[in-house]
């Protein structure tokens, strides 16, 4: 079981960072060649797809099947063939209503984001185009929780990381032939329509060799996908408050121009935070199984290392872009957004606070009450992040959303690791002990790079990427010297034996 968690979690860190990174090469070249107004014009359209605003009517289908095909190879095909058709009619409703509510409101919706009337025709089209494949992107949700369920990573990521190809090679191509904006969004579309028709394939392929089927459902089955999608809804509430919907809010009360703006500024922390991710959904099956067999060490083990190890490694990276985030923007976007950096060097505690807590709030979402409990302060976040981002908004804008964002984020961690740690029987000295060491690892890398840069500073691709790798050996140099302890660099080697075991 180790083995196979390290692999998949391996799967998904080098494809959602190949991912990611292209990601970001895209949208350097859309704000250089396009300009901030048509980034944040792409930006609003993509607040229309499962994975941005509408995110909040999936009632937690992919999620919700993970958890049925992880539980079905334990031996339940039954219950898991009932559950599966109906979390499938759900994402099908979802997507056919939403789709048909898009297409009617994609000429209002220019007028509610400000959208300049030489660039609305474009935005109405995108919109509707987009609207036409809803359906296939919220059934495609149902591939993807199936193919994590099943355990097989590779197809899945590989699709994500050939349509990040794809879609960056357009963008290179619409600049070099000048073609008009709306052509950027229409390839991240038919990008997005190849992966679900691939993973469609590779799901089909995969349920061949088992007894899943589409089948009727008893109540018993539409009792707990009622249940679980409720929860879910719940819990996407407070996510979308927090994050998806922040774009359309600063398009509504602003325009697209600040819409690019915060793009701009919190897509590095956002493509951090989302590349981490997956890396917990690959323990969702391994805690699906602990948790059928009431295995309470093993999920010990599960939640003190998903605390320590990925910290660790991640958050002195994190220290260290903070440190470099100046020269970063000069690089990737131009010299005219550099004198932002503070901003994205204080977004950045965002992935910092999710790294800490996100495997362990994965491992326990099996565990209804800690999810509902969870909820609960997901929604109270919410309010402080709005209440913040209220009192700043007059003197901040679109920046004072960040402000919010951040706050919300750091005020309450210590309040969700306590009860994480509550859940899974661990101290919470724990969460405090590991913060002291990561701040004792900042401060030196802090004085290190100040030091550095009263001689130099690296002002190209390639001087950023040595100066950036040199400092990253040095904070992982830090990091296992001083943050894990003689059994966590115990567990790494474990771990390492196991991934090159065969």
């Amino acid at each position: 079981m180790l083995r196979r968690f390290l692999h998949n979690t391996a799967i998904s860190a080098v494809a959602y960072g190949l991912a990611g990174v292209l990601g970001l090469f895209a949208v350097g070249l859309i704000a250089k060649s396009y300009g901030l107004a048509v980034l944040g014009l792409i930006v609003l359209v993509r607040g229309f797809l499962p994975s941005g605003f509408l995110i909040l009517i999936d009632f937690g289908v992919s999620e919700i099947t993970t958890q049925v095909i992880a539980r079905g190879r334990l031996g339940d095909w039954s219950a898991a063939s009932e559950k599966i058709s109906l979390l499938t009619v759900i994402a099908a409703i979802a997507g056919v209503v939403s789709s048909i509510v898009l297409w009617l409101a994609a000429a209002s919706l220019a007028l509610v984001f400000k959208v300049a009337p030489e660039q609305a025709p474009a935005f109405v089209s995108i919109l509707k185009i987009t609207a036409l494949i809803l359906p296939i992107a919220f059934v495609g949700l149902i591939a993807e929780g199936a193919l994590k369920g099943f355990e097989e990573y590779g197809w899945l990521r590989l699709t994500e990381v050939g349509g990040s190809v794809l879609y960056v090679a357009s963008i290179y191509l619409a600049v070099w032939q000048n073609a008009a904006f709306e052509w950027i969004a229409y390839a991240y579309l038919a990008a997005m329509v190849a992966k679900y028709l691939v993973l469609a394939l590779v799901i089909h392929l995969a349920v061949r060799g088992t007894p899943l089927r589409f089948c009727r459902w008893t109540s018993g089955s539409r009792q707990d996908v009622a249940y679980r999608s409720w929860l879910m809804f719940n819990n996407r509430i407070a996510g979308t408050l927090q994050q998806a919907i922040i774009p359309l809010l600063i398009g509504a009360l602003y325009g697209p121009v600040e819409v690019g703006a915060f793009d701009l500024l919190t897509r590095l922390p956002r493509f951090l935070k989302t590349t981490m991710s997956p890396l917990y959904s690959a323990i969702l099956p391994i805690s699906t199984h602990l948790d059928e067999k009431t295995d309470v060490r093993r999920l010990q083990l599960l939640g003190r290392n998903g605390l320590v190890l990925p910290a660790a490694v991640i958050i002195p990276i994190l220290v260290v872009i903070g440190l470099f985030s100046e020269n970063i923007l000069k690089v990737w976007v131009g010299a005219e957004h550099a004198d932002q950096w503070p901003w994205l060097a204080l977004a950045l505690f965002v992935p910092a606070v999710s790294v800490m807590l996100g495997a362990g709030q994965t491992a326990l979402m099996v565990r209804s009450d800690f999810l509902r409990i969870n909820t609960r302060f997901l929604y109270l976040q919410v309010l402080t992040q709005y209440i913040v981002t209220a009192i700043a908004a007059v003197w901040l804008r679109e920046r004072a959303f960040i402000l919010g964002w951040v706050v919300s984020y750091i005020l309450f961690a210590p309040l969700i690791a306590h009860r994480m740690l509550s859940f899974m029987s661990l101290p919470n000295s724990l969460f405090w002990q590991q913060l002291g060491r990561q701040m004792m690892v900042a401060a030196i890398l802090a004085a290190m790079a100040a030091s550095y840069k009263m001689y130099s500073e690296p002002t190209t691709l390639p001087a950023l990427f040595v100066v950036g790798t040199i400092a990253c050996i040095a904070a992982w140099a830090l990091s296992i010297t001083l943050i894990l302890s003689r059994t966590d660099r115990a567990m790494v080697g474990k771990f390492a034996r196991a991934m090159s075991q065969r």
